[in-house]
């Protein structure tokens, strides 16, 4: 992986983490839909010679109608679930290779890498409150520049 993928895949984390969470819910409904898609039918009763014929020379067949639309119905939905696993493994994959070289981090180098990127503050406020909220000192942007810089050449290596 190269430093400039590393990069835009840290500064879009938040929203592939978001996106992931949504496409997640939606493939969750689109399965409950298609288990619950069910037979249908309206039943008539037939009082009378020919009651089921409407039109001149046409006869209806409710039934045959409804399994027709649940067949569409069921078509479609499998079609919307298989984009929708697609768009899954693409946004795992994503959130899961940040995720994981994340984890190979020291915590004060996640932390400020993850104020940098994900966050998108600057190195001078990562300086000023970020460091000092974790060691009650505080550190000069060309600090925290290279501190950011080591850690994403530890995660490209990762």
């Amino acid at each position: 992986m190269s430093k400039d993928e590393l990069i835009q895949l840290l500064k879009d984390y938040k929203e592939n983490k978001a996106k992931l969470n949504i496409k997640l819910k939606e493939l969750k409904n689109c399965r409950i839909k298609l288990k619950h898609l069910e037979l249908e039918t309206n039943s008539t009763t037939a009082y009378g010679i020919n009651q089921d014929i409407h039109s001149k020379n046409k006869i209806s067949n409710k039934v045959l109608d409804k399994i027709e639309q649940n067949d569409t119905k069921r078509i479609e939905l499998q079609k919307e679930i298989e984009d929708l696993e697609k768009t899954v493994r693409e946004l795992r994959e994503k959130v899961e290779a940040v995720d994981d070289r994340l984890e190979g981090l020291y915590p004060k180098e996640r932390t400020l890498l993850t104020a940098y990127y994900i966050e998108n503050r600057t190195y001078e406020e990562i300086g000023n409150k970020t460091y000092f909220q974790l060691y009650n000192q505080t550190r000069s942007w060309e600090t925290i520049k290279k501190i950011i810089e080591k850690a994403t050449n530890k995660m490209i290596k990762i």
